[in-house]
C-alpha cells in the first residue's frame, strides 16, 4: 500500500478509485495504515493535512472526505477550464479586431 503514489496527472478521484482496488485485496488492513498511505501517496496537499488534522477512525468517514475534496477538485478544474476558454476566445477577438498595419504604398 505504502508504494502507491498519484500520478503527476491523474485526478484525486482516479487515484482514491485506484487506492480502493487495491485495499480490496489485503485483508484485516487497519485503519491507521490505510490513512498512513493515504496521506503518502495523494499530491493532494490540502486532503493530506485534512486526514493528518483529524484521522478518520472508519473506512465510511475516509470516503465522505474524499468526497468533498474530489468535488473541489472537479470544481476548479471546471473554473479553469472555463476561464481558459474564455481567455482564448477573447484573444481570438482582439487578432481578429486589430487594424492591418498601413502600407506605405496606399497614400
Amino acid at each position: 500500500m505504502m508504494q502507491l503514489t498519484q500520478d503527476k496527472d491523474e485526478l484525486l478521484k482516479d487515484f482514491v478509485a485506484r487506492f480502493n482496488r487495491t485495499k480490496l485485496r489485503i485483508k484485516d488492513l487497519q485503519m491507521s495504515v490505510v490513512v498512513t498511505s493515504m496521506m503518502s501517496g495523494t499530491r493532494s496537499r490540502t486532503f493530506k493535512m485534512s486526514l493528518s488534522k483529524n484521522p478518520p477512525n472508519m473506512m465510511h468517514e475516509l470516503l465522505k472526505r474524499r468526497d468533498k475534496y474530489v468535488d473541489v477538485e472537479e470544481a476548479y478544474l471546471i473554473t479553469k477550464s472555463m476561464r481558459d476558454r474564455n481567455e482564448s476566445e477573447s484573444n481570438k477577438r482582439k487578432i481578429r479586431d486589430e487594424p492591418e498595419p498601413r502600407n506605405d504604398k496606399d497614400k
